[in-house]
């Protein structure tokens, strides 16, 4: 059973795997350094001991798809686990980013 968790408007910025196994795309979310991350959220990584910053993020494949590596999104995010598989973020695919910043030239 999937994790009961509310959904946050949550910081993230794409990026490239270093090593693709196991992904669809090399291109992938992250959650932002610069933010605090919700208590419920921060409760359960560190009750499984992983740093949320380091977990990807299901999202609409538009975002991967149509915007540099670097551009930043603020989503409306939750933390869940899809049957005890490991933990990541998922942004429901048919809802707009709440703000999209381009990557500095």
């Amino acid at each position: 059973m999937a994790l009961n968790q509310n959904y946050y408007e949550l910081s993230f910025e794409s990026f490239e795997l270093e090593k693709v196994s196991g992904h669809k795309s090399p291109k992938q979310l992250r959650l932002l350094k610069s933010q605090t991350i919700p208590s419920e959220i921060e409760s359960e990584c560190n009750n499984k001991n992983i740093s949320p910053f380091i977990l990807l993020t299901e999202c609409s494949k538009s975002l991967l798809l149509n915007y540099p590596i670097g551009t930043k999104f603020k989503l409306k995010a939750k933390l869940t686990d899809k049957e005890n598989e490991g933990l990541f973020l998922y942004s429901y695919f048919g809802w707009k980013p709440l703000e999209i910043i381009p990557p500095a030239p």
